[in-house]
């Protein structure tokens, strides 16, 4: 995979963190756990064009999951929309969260909609095929493990 190398200002990164401890704060008021007891995990942009091919398997978002399988410390995760599902920007992308006895729960991808969910088993999902355009998302998760904690120092 080759990636491009971004600089950011001062200001981005400010913003950036920001949004972070936001974050945070939504997980630890929606799930009752303490600040103290979450940590960042990791943060990545996902930008799913409609028009290009899947490449490689890790490609393939259209395949159910679960988080704390995929990714091993998440306990917790977000996405926060950063365009919406409409003619403008891109169709179809719809987060689904899939339930027992195919009582699905569908999230319409709107820009500044935040989706929060806990990590583990209870929450396989996938998002659905995009036909055209690009979705942008912020995907964000936090741990709770004690020796992940333990690593980084205290929010602020």
């Amino acid at each position: 995979m080759e990636f491009k190398s971004i600089s950011f200002t001062e200001k981005q990164v400010e913003a950036y963190l920001s949004v972070r401890r936001r974050l945070r704060d939504q997980i630890s008021q929606l799930f009752g756990v303490p600040v103290e007891g979450l940590r960042h995990d990791m943060t990545f942009f996902s930008h799913i064009n409609g028009s290009k091919k899947a490449q490689t398997v890790h490609d393939e978002y259209w395949h159910s999951h679960v988080d704390t399988e995929q990714y091993g410390t998440f306990a917790y995760t977000t996405l926060l929309y950063l365009n919406t599902a409409n003619k403008d920007d891109f169709q179809g992308g719809q987060f689904l969260f899939e339930g027992t006895g195919g009582a699905d729960a569908v999230v319409e991808p709107r820009y500044g909609r935040l989706v929060a969910f806990s990590s583990d088993a209870e929450n396989p999902h996938k998002v659905l095929p995009v036909s055209s355009g690009v979705r942008m998302a912020l995907t964000s998760a936090f741990t709770c493990s004690q020796k992940e904690i333990e690593a980084f120092p205290k929010p602020g």
